[in-house]
């Protein structure tokens, strides 16, 4: 179940039907001690929100999984800035980043990520993504590989084009997402999000990736463009590790699609037709499963991590463990 929290609160929870407002471009107060907020043109009328942390040495930039902004990292980069400099993207349809009205395939996403490296003069870096950006930096992996020193997946390596294209034919598939839908405040908001997802969300990412009725306090819903998660769920690129040539880092927590296709395919809430499906599917998605992750353990200069009792978002449950190992990877 917990692997979902791929898509928490972020996918098909009640607020995504409501029209959000147009993204923000400013930051809470006191931002700017934590981080500088930049804005960097990646495309004709897109701009990407950059957070520089500072720091000195090599440049590490952390990339947001599907549906948080880059301010999701604001506790864990700082851990990292004595010997890199540290930057994180929000890509494009999220919280303060432009909103256009394509541009959600995989390519394009990458491609973001590149033209935000250029905008910033960084010539090569290590990338550090959470779960859905794992795409992203296995494209830009393939495609730049003269870019990449270093790739850090956070939960990152499940095989989603497969998963998605089980979902999409289903019109309303039901998932045990985090629903923040009616909560009555921005505090009670940050407590479900804390419960669920293993530990709290930085505050800058709750205030700019959500939005709250200014008069009641109520949360009304995510801040991005409506269709954002559609779009990157059905253009989706099925990633190639094997074609990576920098060395990697891969740390998770053990559970992958198939233990929560299992566990919804077993809820008597689950509509009938989902269950017969998901059950016929199971063993096909087992397999490959098992299949792509013997693969991963063989592929040179890769490390792969299990963190015990750890969640999808896993710098909050074992955020030391996630430390130690990514100073280690990363070290010269």
């Amino acid at each position: 179940m917990r692997k979902l929290l791929l898509i928490s609160c972020l996918l098909l929870s009640p607020g995504c039907a409501s029209t959000p407002s147009v993204p923000v471009t400013g930051s809470p107060a006191g931002a700017d001690s934590l981080h500088q907020v930049k804005r960097v043109k990646v495309a004709e009328g897109v701009e990407l929100e950059v957070l520089d942390f500072g720091g000195q040495g090599p440049a590490l930039v952390f990339l947001s999984g599907l549906g948080n902004t880059g301010h999701v990292f604001d506790g864990l980069a700082p851990e990292f800035t004595t010997s890199h400099h540290v930057y994180a993207f929000t890509r494009r349809g999220f919280g303060s980043s432009s909103w256009p009205d394509t541009g959600y395939d995989t390519a394009t996403l990458g491609r973001d990520v590149v033209r935000a490296l250029d905008g910033l003069g960084i010539g090569k870096v290590s990338l550090a993504g959470h779960s859905m950006a794992g795409d992203e930096m296995t494209w830009v992996g393939r495609q730049h590989p003269e870019r990449i020193d270093k790739l850090v997946f956070l939960d990152a390596t499940d095989d989603r084009a497969e998963i998605s294209e089980f979902l999409r034919s289903f019109s309303n598939p039901p998932m045990p997402t985090v629903s923040l839908d009616g909560l009555p405040s921005r505090d009670a908001a940050a407590a479900a999000l804390a419960r669920d997802l293993g530990g709290p969300v930085p505050d800058h990412e709750i205030d700019l990736g959500h939005e709250f009725d200014p008069s009641t306090g109520r949360y009304l819903r995510p801040r991005r463009r409506p269709d954002v998660v559609e779009q990157m769920l059905r253009e989706v690129a099925k990633a190639d590790f094997s074609a990576l040539c920098a060395p990697a880092l891969s740390l998770f927590d053990g559970e992958g699609f198939p233990q929560w296709l299992e566990f919804v395919a077993g809820l008597e809430s689950t509509p009938a037709d989902f269950r017969e499906k998901a059950r016929a599917f199971l063993p096909e998605l087992r397999r490959s499963t098992a299949e792509k992750d013997a693969a991963l353990r063989k592929l040179p200069g890769w490390k792969l991590v299990m963190l015990e009792n750890a969640r999808h978002y896993i710098w909050l449950t074992n955020r030391a463990e996630v430390v130690r190992e990514m100073r280690a990877f990363l070290a010269p």
